[in-house]
């Protein structure tokens, strides 16, 4: 006979066991080990879509993007530069100018020299000793092929097969440059193909801080990148080495630039800049970064400058530019009282070029340039610009003020001619000296503007191409002297429209200024005059 407690024991395990295992099939059914295990269905994955409000205008927002991304992609190319190997000394300068601020940004395994040669931008890299390649982009402007992209991504394209150009479709073809402007960074390169999709090209001058816009290119070899931001800045004038510009004066740019935030990058320079109409509105063709890599501000160069020069490349090979033949600078608060102007506005002339339009018309040192065909010009490069969208043989009319008054100017642009010819700016007649300078003080400090100064000797009469002037001996720290960028070794000429011959002379002018602004004539040790306008304390 069985005994019951072992039997009630059997029955009472079995119970347990039955609940355990109904406890794991409904209790633990979503644990995915029991799932598996007992041969349950597939989880569902993803929850419900969040309770948000229907907002029409970002969906037609973010379809619009799509829109105008698949629309103008196809108008882009992958320019790819294959250039020969750079001398060794070439590489070092590379190096140097990798280090500014302001850089192309050309990509690829090597460069043409205007950016970082891919030293910062790809740090792991070595140097090739061979022919170098580089990946930049281009925009399609005509449908037979025509191709605008920067001059610094072709300019040191090997002669033979250096130019190649992939389309969105990947086919390759053999470009050929046709002209490069390095005073603007433009070229115009062309492939032999037709019936090709054609970017519409903008209006720049229409364009407004904040407005939307989409940075297409082919960043770090990146095919077809499309990122979107807004334009920061408009006029913006950096400054950018512009390889093929190089005077004995120095170089010589046109450097008007939309500033964006738009994510852009090494290989991106010559793509195109596109409004929400899906129109170019610029070429890009710069970044400020201290990597080689984006970090939140790009430039491109405006359209109708693009188009202006493009159009000039494909008929002529060139640019037939015209120039004023001046040199110049932007009207400051203090400069506009010490010239009698009711606010800052304007250009002044800093020094006329021998032989230029701007002699022929009359123009002086001095002069402020307010207008040009009666569009305001308050910035240097602003006027450059203006300028620079007209060819030699143009007349345009310039509204100038000079000597407490406005006077209009016609003149004929003439195309450049060579600046080392720069006209001595300095008078060549002599004021009567009035007095024994031997009887006149030799020496002056004038602690109110925070500068001291001598009379100049013959030789460096001779040596910086002035007639008379006292030589800046001391500039006091957080002086008006120093806050205006006077220094050591210059040579005033001139204070307040009045010849200076000696430190009694100087002494006197601004003895008798207290409480103006005085504009001063100084000479450098080039021989170059500048013009300076500090104001002089009443104490």
């Amino acid at each position: 006979m069985l005994s019951k407690r072992p039997f009630l024991a059997t029955l009472v395990l079995l119970g347990l066991g039955l609940v355990f295992g109904v406890t794991l099939v409904t209790g633990f059914g979503s644990w995915r080990g029991a799932s598996l295990a007992f041969g349950a269905s597939d989880p569902q994955l993803g929850g419900p879509l969040p309770s948000l409000p229907t907002d029409p205008t970002l969906a037609n927002l973010n379809g619009s993007f799509v829109a105008i991304s698949k629309a103008v992609q196809p108008t882009i190319v992958q320019v790819t530069v294959k250039t020969e190997a750079p001398p060794k000394s070439a590489k070092n300068q590379q190096g140097d100018q990798g280090n500014q601020f302001f850089r192309h940004f050309f990509g690829g395994g090597g460069d043409n020299g205007e950016d970082n040669g891919g030293g910062d931008m790809f740090p792991f890299q070595m140097p090739q000793q061979g022919p170098e390649e580089g990946l930049g982009s281009g925009v399609i402007i005509t449908s037979d092929g025509y191709i605008v992209t920067n001059n610094h991504v072709v300019e040191d394209a090997a002669k033979k097969g250096g130019v190649k150009v992939q389309l969105i479709d990947k086919r390759v073809f053999d470009a050929r440059v046709i002209g490069t402007d390095p005073t603007t960074d433009l070229a115009v390169i062309k492939i032999d193909a037709t019936d090709l999709p054609v970017a519409a090209l903008g209006n720049s001058d229409e364009l407004a801080v904040g407005q939307i816009v989409m940075a297409v290119g082919n960043p770090m070899g990146l095919e077809s990148t499309v990122t979107e931001g807004i334009i920061s800045s408009l006029g913006r004038a950096i400054d950018i080495p512009q390889a093929g510009t190089r005077t004995k004066q120095g170089n010589y740019s046109i450097s008007n630039f939309i500033q964006t935030d738009a994510a852009i990058n090494p290989g991106n320079s010559g793509g195109g800049l596109f409004d929400i109409h899906g129109q170019v509105v610029g070429i890009n063709a710069a970044i400020a970064s201290r990597t080689g890599t984006w970090m939140g501000y790009g430039f491109a160069i405006p359209v109708n400058m693009v188009r202006s020069v493009a159009m000039d490349l494909i008929k002529n090979g060139k640019v037939n530019r015209g120039y004023i033949g001046v040199t110049i600078r932007a009207v400051d608060q203090t400069d506009a009282q010490a010239m009698g102007l009711d606010r800052a506005h304007g250009v002044r002339i800093d020094g006329v070029t021998d032989g230029g339009a701007g002699q022929a018309a009359g123009l002086k040192i001095n002069d402020v340039i307010l207008t040009v065909d009666g569009h305001e010009v308050d910035e240097a490069n602003k006027l450059q610009t203006v300028i620079g969208m007209h060819h030699a043989g143009d007349q345009v009319k310039l509204r100038v003020w000079r000597d407490g008054k406005e006077i209009e100017k016609s003149i004929t642009l003439k195309p450049r001619p060579d600046l080392a010819d720069k006209v001595d700016i300095e008078s060549k007649d002599e004021e009567p000296q009035g007095q024994e300078e031997s009887a006149a003080k030799s020496t002056a400090t004038l602690d109110n503007i925070g500068v001291s100064v001598r009379n100049v000797t013959d030789a460096e009469k001779e040596k910086y191409h002035v007639s008379g002037g006292v030589m800046i001996t001391d500039v006091q720290p957080a002086s008006e002297a120093a806050d205006r960028f006077l220094r050591k070794g210059l040579i005033i000429t001139e204070a307040a429209r009045k010849k200076v011959r000696n430190a009694s002379d100087f002494e006197k002018i601004i003895t008798e200024s207290k409480g103006k602004a005085v504009g001063l004539m100084v000479a450098d040790s080039k021989g170059d005059t500048h013009f300076y306008a500090l104001r002089v304390p009443n104490d």
